[in-house]
């Protein structure tokens, strides 16, 4: 008869170690043993002589604790991905303890950036995009209050949006890592300074053109008014500019 246990859900992190423990109190066994995928025996211990035996492909990469019977595995990789348990062998045998770990990449580092800004009424609007894996989410921003997010990926990656103190943080995690960007809230309001220049200047260049236009025409029209009434001086004096000169030298 075996009895046996639930199994608990761990993680761990590529290249890590990580150690499975066992309940506090075992019950008397003649042997015990570590097993993976249910068949393959990472270690076996002996109770009577205090010895253990390990798998050869296991080979400098467990450990064993002769005190608690814990395991631990180093350097781990995605394929020590699956089951591992604890069989305590004796006048009865039992599954101590159950296991399923997950070996898990750590997460790439997330991009916490700008999408749009804008300046309405003095009131400042922002759009950010915080992006991380295959993940992406927008939040408003209305001058200093930013709207947190969160979404999570079918492979437990999760990634959010938020804001602690003067600090919007965009955080990209999963169960054995965590890695963050920030943008202050100054970063923001520079943003929203910046896009007031901008506009002012938008602003003024229409007067400007506005303004020249103006002098334009009106120098336009000076020049006709000018040129209407030589030719109309010329016509009733039958006089041409040159004759008008000559005229005024010999009067002086």
């Amino acid at each position: 008869c075996v009895l046996s246990t639930e199994s608990s859900d761990v993680f761990g992190l590529v290249g890590s170690s990580f150690q499975l423990d066992t309940p506090h109190h075992v019950p008397v066994f003649d042997d015990l043993s570590w097993v993976f995928e249910g068949a393959k025996n990472v270690i076996k211990y002996y109770n009577e002589t205090k010895k253990y035996k390990q798998h050869p492909a296991y080979e400098g990469r467990v450990e064993f604790n002769v005190e608690t019977y814990s395991l631990t595995l180093k350097n781990l990789q995605k394929t020590d991905s699956g089951p591992y348990e604890a069989k305590a062998n004796g006048a009865q045998n039992t599954v101590v303890v159950k296991y399923r770990l997950s070996v898990l990449d750590p997460v790439e580092a997330p991009v916490l950036a700008s999408a749009s800004h804008q300046l309405r009424n003095n009131i400042c609007n922002i759009t950010l995009t915080c992006r991380g894996h295959d993940l992406s989410l927008n939040s408003s921003c209305y001058n200093e209050t930013c709207e947190e997010k969160e979404v999570t990926s079918p492979r437990g990656i999760t990634l959010s949006l938020l804001v602690n103190g003067n600090s919007i943080i965009c955080n990209n995690s999963n169960p054995v890592s965590w890695k963050k960007a920030i943008l202050e809230m100054e970063e923001l309001k520079q943003l929203c300074s910046d896009n007031a220049e901008h506009s002012t200047e938008e602003d003024e260049l229409p007067l400007q053109l506005l303004l020249l236009a103006v002098a334009a025409i009106g120098i336009i029209i000076l020049l006709v008014i000018c040129i209407s009434f030589y030719l109309c001086w010329r016509k009733s004096t039958g006089m041409s500019l040159f004759q008008m000169r000559v005229q005024w030298e010999q009067t002086f």
